[in-house]
């Protein structure tokens, strides 16, 4: 028998205990018993532009408005179809001008429409490609996945068929284009100013190459890049409708009345939509959490701290009010290092700071041991995962040498090393910026900091806010970060994080890692479709970045959610399908 969490007086609670003991079921006093999920997030929305999020917690948000040719199935963490009405049909290209690539046809949902009733089709996903390759959009990070792709055909007599061409094998093109939002064309692109442009002229190099300075080019891209996109014009194809959103307070998705969706949930589980309304709180503060957990003010708290999280599940009434689980999750944390930076390009002074650092007593006292070690760029569950990687230990003396071989001494006795650059003395004093808020993040940077200075370099804190943060990665202006990348349940391709060419503005290589060995290898991998011989580079991968120790690998943590009892909802390592919770019955 459950216990109610009301408050009474204690007459009448003796009353109600002799009434209700008979029962065989008790109604849950929960604080809300609508169809409302609301879910805290760590940082505030600041964007639904699907092309331009830069956070887990946006993404969260406009998949639910957005769609996809397939999307992740959390339940059997596996593609499925989505707006599609089957896998797609794959062939070799054996002869023409993509001779050696491939083809991949998918047809779209003949019920398939955008808010204002008009259809989606193969045009619309040609123009997100188009808009993605528009190189004044700045979008590197996607191209990674789609640069082998070289055109589109759409069917003229039936346009929701279209077929799109690659011109090389690329072992992730099936999920690249596969899982790529499609956008609408008359609402994103209102002039029309991509029509003048063939996928292929954006594709192709040398075809890119002259239209580069085409106006429309740029004024797409800042009409595209614009708050009209970002949150004014939010119209998708998917489930929910945005209806509410107030700046770092909440964000509030409707479902949609007679969405097209709904007559084909039953054989299409992506299309199940069970929640009314979704509503994205960011909830910064770990104080502020516990109290909206226990308050019941949070329906689902995804990512908990570690102590709170342990911490809820010693308090009785909590326990009875929500679920807790804990599962791996898709995630790698690091302390990310600018190896372009003078102080910080020899990678003896980057393995000098990995020894100053205790990981196993960090993990242990600083995530109550939620969380798994990793020494590499990939997760430790993956086939081709090097286990002859060991973990750099703690080893203060070690990182003195390090140094010393690297020409950092204390010449003038001040406690810190310094060594002579382009003709100036230059001290070792390096910023590590962090999440404010993120207690891990804070403690992890007071760590080092503290065993740093027994070696003579001085690091200064500063946690600041997540968007601020994001921008300073991405421009390069920092020397040491705090910071999660987030992997997908997929072979890994690391252009994104590690080739040079995402080492610019725009690209997701924040540690600016450049090795000529390295992008000859991440290359190779792109196109070795065979597993067994892919699994040899990656490897040969693993021990280039272990040896030149680009960020300081920290850890994978273990999913901290909070569920409430109410709901069912769909978890797995890839996180929760915010659709799928279910009230219980």
């Amino acid at each position: 028998m459950k216990k109610l969490r009301i408050h009474l007086p204690l007459a009448f609670v003796a009353v109600l205990f002799l009434f209700s003991c008979g029962s065989e079921k008790e109604t849950p006093a929960w604080k809300h018993n609508d169809n409302t999920l609301r879910v805290r997030q760590t940082a505030a929305i600041t964007t639904l532009n699907p092309l331009l999020y830069r956070t887990k917690y946006e993404s969260a948000a406009f998949e639910l408005i957005y769609q996809y040719p397939m999307g992740f199935d959390y339940e059997k963490v596996e593609l499925a179809p989505q707006l599609i009405k089957a896998a797609p049909v794959v062939l070799d290209i054996t002869e023409g001008d993509y001779k050696g690539g491939q083809s991949f046809t998918y047809e779209i949902h003949p019920e398939a429409v955008w808010d204002d009733g008009k259809p989606v089709t193969g045009r619309d996903f040609e123009f997100a490609l188009k808009a993605v390759f528009n190189p004044k959009m700045n979008l590197q990070h996607f191209l990674t996945y789609l640069e082998a792709i070289r055109d589109i055909e759409v069917d003229e007599s039936n346009p929701k068929l279209f077929t799109v061409f690659t011109n090389q094998p690329y072992f992730l093109s099936f999920a690249g284009i596969s899982n790529f939002t499609v956008l609408p064309e008359h609402i994103f692109d209102p002039q029309g100013l991509m029509k003048k442009f063939t996928l292929n002229e954006l594709t192709d190099p040398a075809k890119a190459a002259k239209i580069a300075n085409d106006p429309a080019l740029q004024q797409f891209a800042d009409f595209y890049n614009t708050p009209k996109i970002a949150r004014e014009t939010v119209s998708g194809s998917g489930p929910y409708k945005l209806v509410e959103w107030v700046d770092d307070q909440r964000v509030v998705l409707a479902k949609k009345k007679n969405w097209w969706g709904e007559k084909l949930a039953g054989p299409y589980r992506l299309l199940q939509a069970y929640p009314d309304t979704i509503v994205f709180i960011p909830i910064k503060d770990v104080v502020a959490a516990d109290a909206a957990v226990k308050d019941e003010s949070v329906d689902f708290a995804p990512e908990l701290d570690a102590k709170l999280f342990t911490e809820l599940q010693k308090v009785d009434f909590v326990k009875k009010i929500y679920n807790f689980e804990t599962p791996p999750s898709y995630v790698l944390y690091m302390t990310t290092i600018q190896n372009r930076n003078p102080k910080l390009s020899d990678k003896r002074v980057r393995r000098a700071l990995a020894h100053t650092i205790d990981m196993d007593l960090a993990i242990k006292d600083l995530y109550d041991g939620l969380a798994e070690r990793i020494v590499g760029p990939f997760l430790p569950d993956q086939k081709y995962y090097l286990k002859t990687m060991q973990p750099i230990a703690l080893n203060l003396d070690e990182a003195r040498k390090l140094l010393a071989e690297a020409g950092w001494k204390d010449s003038n006795g001040n406690g810190t090393v310094d060594k002579t650059i382009d003709g100036a003395l230059t001290e070792m004093k390096l910023e590590y910026i962090f999440p404010a808020k993120s207690a891990f993040a804070e403690n992890f940077a007071l760590l080092m900091k503290n065993n740093a200075q027994k070696i003579g370099v001085e690091i200064v804190l500063n946690g600041l806010d997540p968007k601020v943060l994001t921008q300073k990665f991405k421009n390069g202006e920092y020397e040491l970060g705090g910071r999660a990348a987030q992997a997908l349940p997929l072979p890994d391709d690391p252009k994104q994080l590690w080739h040079t060419d995402s080492a610019q503005p725009g690209g997701s290589n924040y540690a600016r890692f450049s090795n000529a060995t390295a992008d000859a290898l991440i290359n190779k991998i792109q196109v070795t479709t065979d597993e067994a011989a892919r699994k040899k580079l990656y490897e040969e991968f693993q021990q280039l970045i272990y040896d030149e120790q680009p960020v300081i690998f920290q850890l994978t943590p273990f999913g901290k959610m909070a569920t409430h009892q109410r709901f069912e909802p769909v978890i797995s390592r890839m996180g929760a399908s915010l659709q799928h919770f279910k009230l219980k019955k």
